[in-house]
């Protein structure tokens, strides 16, 4: 393990609500380090065998994970930290709802590795979702235009583009007892 306790930081770096209020976009936040507490580091342990040789050791070294939490605006959040760059996960701290962040969870365990398990799952998991979204929405738009289901509104000025619905016929056939 050649990273230090705590993470090299820039003075802003940007990141995602880990769950976004329902309606609203994926948008960058600016995230400045300083307000942060460091509550652990999350760092990959000994080297682990990789998949393709029992004899290669993977050391993981190229990915870093830090749990840090801000009380005063109820949050907690995942920093990661990886050959595609660095970013934050941000929750809601809802401790005092009755309800504990999966962070805080993670925070709580005393084997680093393990912790690093499970926020390299979380960062993974969200960071491969993200993409899919995106290729499947650019796919359904994709198949929308070729079949000339796109439907373009001017409202105040602005135009918007949505997809048509697609109507379907029902191929259920109504059951004899009920006619």
């Amino acid at each position: 393990m050649n990273q230090p306790p705590i993470p090299t930081m820039r003075i802003e770096e940007s990141g995602y609500l880990l769950h976004p209020p329902y309606g609203n976009r994926y948008v960058a936040i600016q995230v400045d380090p300083t307000q942060w507490t460091h509550v652990c580091s999350a760092r990959f342990g000994p080297g682990r065998p990789c998949s393709f040789s029992k004899q290669t050791k993977w050391t993981g070294d190229s990915y870093r994970y830090d749990i840090f939490i801000r009380p005063e605006h109820r949050q907690i959040a995942l920093r990661w930290f990886n050959g595609s760059g660095e970013g934050w996960l941000i929750a809601e701290d809802k401790n005092e709802r009755g309800e504990r962040s999966l962070l805080d969870h993670i925070a709580q365990l005393p084997d680093e590795a393990r912790r690093w398990d499970f926020c390299h799952f979380i960062w993974s998991a969200l960071s491969q979702t993200r993409r899919a979204v995106v290729h499947t929405a650019e796919d359904t738009w994709e198949q929308a235009i070729l079949q000339k289901q796109i439907t373009i509104r001017k409202r105040n000025g602005r135009r918007t583009a949505s997809i048509k619905p697609q109507t379907t016929r029902s191929t259920l056939r109504q059951s004899p007892i009920l006619s």
